[in-house]
């Protein structure tokens, strides 16, 4: 007799993640009446973690979990290639090292159900440290973000490991761009968009995001480089009845990178960033700095980050930077 088919596919890319899958897993199968299977796609890892898999879901009926291996080509293969081997209409993302919350199945599962002209789901989640504790809850829909293209070029709110898709959907618009090691996520939301399909928040968090130096976070200047690429690549595809809306985008999208540089002391890279900026600033000369005040005082808010005027007006970076977007 064939396996049941899945109710959903958890699809895991991982590399070198010895340290999170016990507490990943752990998580997992608190949501074990979901009749979930698990789809881990190894990328390359060098620290046993493919052993380590092994040893977890070892008493796992083997209907329920399988391990792939991949050729290190990057996370958007990795996804791919475990789309393509899930079972299920529905494919819940993880990240190894993020874990998830009490009804991170179970609630996009039951939304998809009530909403069938819904393409995909979106909750919540909370920004945590390398520990795991909980620092800062993400709630983008309070922000007004949203998931046609014009709302999500607006917000780019989005985190893998809260984001639950049907099948059908990715593999209509052809799955992640294999070509992408940044902002791959961002990128297949737009597409998405662009192709008609309709998502939806779920307005709790689902999810417990790990911040530290070993994730994509921690690699600053390809990663707000790549999402900034991204960003151009799709803007590029407006008309030019709406060029003044696309380099609002534009700056920004610019602008929040150089607070996330400046935020993690790069201050080469944010005076880098905004030095690319300024050549597609929409504001007139008088409005440039209070609008770069207001978009970093905005951004650190959003994470909970302390935000001090003085000490910003008071340093180096910025009479660099007000020198820079005063230019004409």
């Amino acid at each position: 007799m064939p396996p049941a088919t899945p109710s959903v596919s958890v699809v895991v890319p991982m590399r070198d993640a010895t340290p999170w899958l016990p507490s990943l897993l752990a998580a997992l199968v608190h949501e074990w009446d979901t009749g979930f299977e698990l789809v881990v796609v190894d990328d390359g890892s060098q620290d046993g973690s493919a052993d380590l898999i092994y040893q977890l879901c070892s008493h796992w009926p083997t209907e329920r979990w399988q391990l792939l291996k991949s050729r290190g080509h990057g996370v958007s293969a990795a996804r791919n290639q475990g789309i393509e081997a899930s079972r299920a209409a529905v494919i819940a993302f993880l990240d190894a090292d993020d874990r998830p919350l009490p009804g991170r199945l179970s609630h996009p599962l039951r939304h998809l159900e009530c909403n069938p002209g819904l393409s995909h789901v979106h909750g919540g989640w909370w920004r945590c440290n390398t520990h795991g504790e909980l620092k800062q809850p993400v709630r983008p829909w309070e922000e007004g973000a949203g998931f046609t293209w014009h709302q999500f070029m607006e917000h780019k709110a989005v985190l893998p490991s809260a984001w639950t898709v049907r099948r059908s959907a990715l593999l209509q618009v052809g799955g992640f761009n294999p070509s992408l090691r940044h902002s791959e996520d961002v990128d297949l939301i737009l597409r998405l968009a662009a192709a008609g399909h309709q998502g939806d928040w779920i307005r709790e968090p689902l999810v417990r995001y790990r911040i530290h130096s070993g994730n994509a976070s921690g690699r600053l200047d390809p990663q707000l480089k790549g999402l900034l690429k991204v960003i151009d690549h799709h803007l590029n595809t407006l008309p030019d009845s709406q060029v003044t809306w696309a380099k609002e985008q534009r700056y920004s999208t610019a602008t929040w990178a150089v607070w996330q540089a400046w935020e993690a002391g790069n201050t080469s890279l944010a005076l880098q960033l905004l030095k690319g900026a300024v050549e597609s600033c929409p504001y007139p000369l008088v409005r440039r700095p209070v609008h770069l005040i207001e978009a970093m005082h905005r951004s650190s808010k959003r994470v909970g980050s302390p935000f001090d005027r003085g000490q910003l007006l008071a340093s180096s970076f910025w009479r660099q930077a007000e020198s820079m977007i005063l230019q004409r």
